[in-house]
Protein backbone atom coordinates (compact mmCIF):
# COMPACT_ATOMS: atom_id res chain seq x y z
CA UNK A 1 0.00 0.00 0.00
CA UNK A 2 1.41 3.24 -1.20
CA UNK A 3 0.45 6.33 1.48
CA UNK A 4 1.39 9.97 0.14
CA UNK A 5 0.94 12.60 3.06
CA UNK A 6 -1.84 14.86 1.67
CA UNK A 7 -3.45 12.90 -0.95
CA UNK A 8 -7.21 12.55 -0.85
CA UNK A 9 -9.08 10.85 -3.43
CA UNK A 10 -12.59 9.49 -3.16
CA UNK A 11 -16.14 9.88 -5.37
CA UNK A 12 -19.31 11.58 -4.13
CA UNK A 13 -20.99 8.98 -3.65
CA UNK A 14 -19.00 8.19 -0.59
CA UNK A 15 -19.49 11.90 0.93
CA UNK A 16 -21.98 12.91 3.17
CA UNK A 17 -24.68 15.21 2.11
CA UNK A 18 -25.98 18.42 4.23
CA UNK A 19 -27.90 21.92 4.28
CA UNK A 20 -26.53 24.74 6.73
CA UNK A 21 -30.82 24.75 7.82
CA UNK A 22 -33.44 22.86 6.91
CA UNK A 23 -34.91 25.63 5.00
CA UNK A 24 -32.48 26.50 2.61
CA UNK A 25 -32.28 25.29 -1.16
CA UNK A 26 -29.46 23.92 -1.51
CA UNK A 27 -27.46 21.08 -0.32
CA UNK A 28 -23.65 20.19 -0.29
CA UNK A 29 -22.25 17.08 -1.04
CA UNK A 30 -18.83 17.52 1.18
CA UNK A 31 -15.77 16.29 -1.01
CA UNK A 32 -13.05 17.53 1.65
CA UNK A 33 -12.48 20.30 4.42
CA UNK A 34 -10.17 21.99 6.55
CA UNK A 35 -9.49 18.74 8.69
CA UNK A 36 -7.27 17.71 5.77
CA UNK A 37 -6.52 20.58 3.87
CA UNK A 38 -6.36 24.57 4.09
CA UNK A 39 -9.19 24.70 2.07
CA UNK A 40 -12.81 22.92 1.13
CA UNK A 41 -14.71 21.96 -1.51
CA UNK A 42 -17.95 20.66 -2.58
CA UNK A 43 -20.34 19.83 -4.81
CA UNK A 44 -23.18 22.59 -4.16
CA UNK A 45 -26.91 21.54 -5.75
CA UNK A 46 -29.25 24.07 -6.26
CA UNK A 47 -33.03 23.41 -6.21
CA UNK A 48 -35.38 25.35 -8.77
CA UNK A 49 -35.29 28.70 -7.81
CA UNK A 50 -32.72 27.73 -4.65
CA UNK A 51 -30.34 29.78 -3.81
CA UNK A 52 -27.24 30.69 -1.17
CA UNK A 53 -28.01 31.96 1.70
CA UNK A 54 -26.56 35.74 1.27
CA UNK A 55 -23.58 35.26 2.73
CA UNK A 56 -19.44 37.09 2.75
CA UNK A 57 -16.61 35.74 3.69
CA UNK A 58 -14.10 37.52 6.01
CA UNK A 59 -10.60 35.87 4.45
CA UNK A 60 -11.81 33.24 1.59
CA UNK A 61 -12.10 33.18 -1.64
CA UNK A 62 -14.88 31.43 -3.24
CA UNK A 63 -14.77 29.64 -6.43
CA UNK A 64 -17.94 28.86 -8.35
CA UNK A 65 -18.25 26.02 -11.56
CA UNK A 66 -21.17 25.52 -12.91
CA UNK A 67 -21.47 21.64 -13.46
CA UNK A 68 -25.09 21.92 -14.91
CA UNK A 69 -27.72 24.55 -15.03
CA UNK A 70 -28.06 28.11 -15.29
CA UNK A 71 -28.57 31.25 -12.79
CA UNK A 72 -27.04 33.96 -11.45
CA UNK A 73 -24.53 35.48 -9.61
CA UNK A 74 -24.96 38.35 -7.67
CA UNK A 75 -22.02 40.02 -6.00
CA UNK A 76 -22.68 43.65 -3.50
CA UNK A 77 -25.04 45.87 -5.58
CA UNK A 78 -22.77 46.38 -7.96
CA UNK A 79 -22.34 43.31 -10.12
CA UNK A 80 -25.02 40.32 -11.53
CA UNK A 81 -23.95 38.20 -14.05
CA UNK A 82 -25.78 34.77 -15.59
CA UNK A 83 -24.21 32.04 -15.03
CA UNK A 84 -24.60 28.48 -17.00
CA UNK A 85 -22.93 24.95 -17.58
CA UNK A 86 -19.30 25.74 -17.78
CA UNK A 87 -19.27 29.10 -16.00
CA UNK A 88 -17.39 30.78 -13.30
CA UNK A 89 -16.56 33.11 -10.53
CA UNK A 90 -14.21 33.90 -8.28
CA UNK A 91 -15.77 35.86 -5.44
CA UNK A 92 -12.93 37.59 -3.47
CA UNK A 93 -13.26 37.88 0.45
CA UNK A 94 -14.85 41.03 2.04
CA UNK A 95 -17.73 40.53 -0.87
CA UNK A 96 -21.38 40.03 -0.18
CA UNK A 97 -22.69 37.44 -2.98
CA UNK A 98 -25.33 35.61 -3.99
CA UNK A 99 -25.76 32.70 -6.76
CA UNK A 100 -29.55 31.95 -7.13
CA UNK A 101 -30.67 29.16 -10.00
CA UNK A 102 -33.05 30.76 -12.28
CA UNK A 103 -33.05 28.11 -14.62
CA UNK A 104 -36.03 25.27 -14.77
CA UNK A 105 -33.58 22.72 -13.56
CA UNK A 106 -31.63 21.98 -10.51
CA UNK A 107 -28.02 23.85 -10.71
CA UNK A 108 -24.56 21.80 -9.88
CA UNK A 109 -21.70 23.85 -8.75
CA UNK A 110 -18.36 22.66 -7.92
CA UNK A 111 -17.76 25.18 -5.19
CA UNK A 112 -14.32 25.58 -3.31
CA UNK A 113 -13.25 28.05 -0.57
CA UNK A 114 -9.27 29.36 -0.01
CA UNK A 115 -9.02 28.84 3.18
CA UNK A 116 -11.82 27.35 4.68
CA UNK A 117 -12.83 29.69 7.27
CA UNK A 118 -14.50 26.78 9.08
CA UNK A 119 -17.55 26.93 7.00
CA UNK A 120 -17.26 23.08 6.37
CA UNK A 121 -17.61 23.35 10.14
CA UNK A 122 -20.89 24.93 9.27
CA UNK A 123 -21.78 22.57 6.93
CA UNK A 124 -20.97 19.54 8.90
CA UNK A 125 -23.07 21.56 11.78
CA UNK A 126 -26.38 21.77 9.56
CA UNK A 127 -28.54 18.62 9.12
CA UNK A 128 -28.44 15.76 6.71
CA UNK A 129 -29.87 15.16 3.65
CA UNK A 130 -29.83 13.51 0.89
CA UNK A 131 -29.00 12.53 -2.87
CA UNK A 132 -31.91 11.50 -4.95
CA UNK A 133 -32.25 9.98 -7.98
CA UNK A 134 -32.05 12.98 -10.52
CA UNK A 135 -28.98 13.71 -8.34
CA UNK A 136 -27.37 10.66 -9.20
CA UNK A 137 -28.33 10.83 -12.75
CA UNK A 138 -26.94 13.87 -12.94
CA UNK A 139 -23.79 13.47 -11.11
CA UNK A 140 -22.82 10.34 -12.40
CA UNK A 141 -23.45 11.72 -16.28
CA UNK A 142 -20.63 13.99 -15.32
CA UNK A 143 -18.45 11.97 -13.78
CA UNK A 144 -18.73 9.57 -17.04
CA UNK A 145 -18.42 12.51 -19.36
CA UNK A 146 -15.04 13.04 -18.27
Amino acid sequence: MVHIPGLIAGNFEDYPVHKISAKDTNKFVLLFDREQVSFTSFLEIFDVGGRTPSNEHREAYEYFYVLKGEGIAKVGSEYETPIRQGSFIVIPPGNHHDIINTGNTRMYCLTTMVPDEKFSDLIKAGPLAELDEEDLAVLKELASAQ
